[in-house]
């Protein structure tokens, strides 16, 4: 399943334009892909890939960052000291050439030819339900608060249920 068909269910569901909040019901996927702690649907991937502005970006899509290693040596990347993670973005504690390559080992969602994020089909509802919650928080005035609640608590147990 692609992030537009669980964007266009997410809009259906709360009645929502598509054009208006596709962007954001984007970013809110990812948010709740990231959240999401199980390791089931993930695989481990080994990608080379360059430095700019001593900043290495990670792919959309990817869980849980693994190994950093410079291209071509044993060294290794410790968090914390040599680097952090903000964000797609890892960035390093040092100035580092531009161009710098880096073998990075990454958890990640599967993707098709285009290079789009497939999401399981048991996550649509999970994810329309997080969708939901955060759409009925941002309009409360719109929403009656058990509508809100129910979409959290359907977001948790579909939450638990995908572990």
């Amino acid at each position: 399943m692609k992030i537009t068909d669980v964007i266009a269910a997410a809009c259906e569901d709360l009645g929502a334009s598509y054009e208006a909040n596709s962007f954001w019901f984007e970013v809110l996927i990812y948010q709740a892909i990231k959240s999401h702690k199980t390791s089931k649907k993930y695989k481990q991937t080994h990608i080379r890939l360059l430095s700019s502005d001593s900043k290495i970006t990670l792919p959309t899509g990817w869980f849980r960052l693994d190994y950093i290693y410079l291209c071509g040596t044993q060294e290794k990347l410790c968090p914390d000291i040599d680097y952090t993670v903000q964000e797609n973005c890892v960035i390093l504690k040092s100035d580092v050439a531009d161009g710098t390559r880096y073998d990075v080992w990454i958890w990640t969602l599967n993707e098709d030819k285009e290079g789009d994020l497939i999401i399981p089909d048991d996550w649509e509802r999970m994810l329309v339900a997080y969708i939901g919650w955060k759409y009925t928080r941002r309009y409360a005035k719109d929403y009656p608060a058990h509508i809100m609640q129910n979409y959290q608590r359907e977001y948790q147990t579909q939450k638990l249920a995908n572990t």
